[in-house]
């Protein structure tokens, strides 16, 4: 039996899908938030061009098919794939929240301000949360479609201690 290494697959994760019930709503708050630790938007299927008459398919003429937008570091580590559901998109309940790693404490600050000028609510402001570590600067937010969103930097420095 044949195994694989660490180097081979950096990360066991793949991606992570979410449903929302506003495109337009999520790519600008993705679009915006991500950037601060790196992430942009790698595919958008509404950019995408479109099959001619002759080489569309029952999957490409589906009027349920979905519009997606993928974010990651480049299209080969995409890492959040948005589907929209207009009118069957829910976020998970209380004890689940998509946590995202920032390279300085200055991404969980700008990653917060940023979602609270793209529609997003605030579920915890930036700081230590000693509860976790001496070092566990993070902030919480919540989505325009009530994802509990969480970006965090571990990297020791100077910051408001919160709890």
């Amino acid at each position: 039996m044949e195994t694989t290494t660490a180097a081979a697959h950096p990360s066991p994760l793949g991606h992570i899908s979410i449903g929302v019930r506003n495109y337009e709503a999520s790519k600008a708050f993705y679009s915006a938030v991500l950037s601060t630790i790196g992430l942009r938007l790698v595919y958008d299927s509404e950019a995408q061009p479109k099959p001619a008459a002759a080489e569309q398919t029952a999957a490409s003429t589906n009027p349920k098919k979905p519009r997606t937008l993928g974010f990651g570091a480049d299209e080969a580590h995409e890492l959040l794939n948005v589907f929209e559901f207009a009118d069957d998109a829910w976020a998970p309940g209380a004890g689940f929240h998509l946590a995202f790693n920032a390279p300085t404490r200055e991404a969980v600050i700008e990653f917060h301000a940023l979602a609270m000028g793209f529609g997003g609510r605030d579920n915890g402001v930036p700081g230590v949360r000693k509860h976790y570590g001496d070092n566990y600067f993070a902030a919480f937010v919540v989505d325009p479609d009530g994802w509990r969103l969480e970006v965090v930097c571990k990297a020791s420095g100077e910051g408001q201690t919160i709890g």
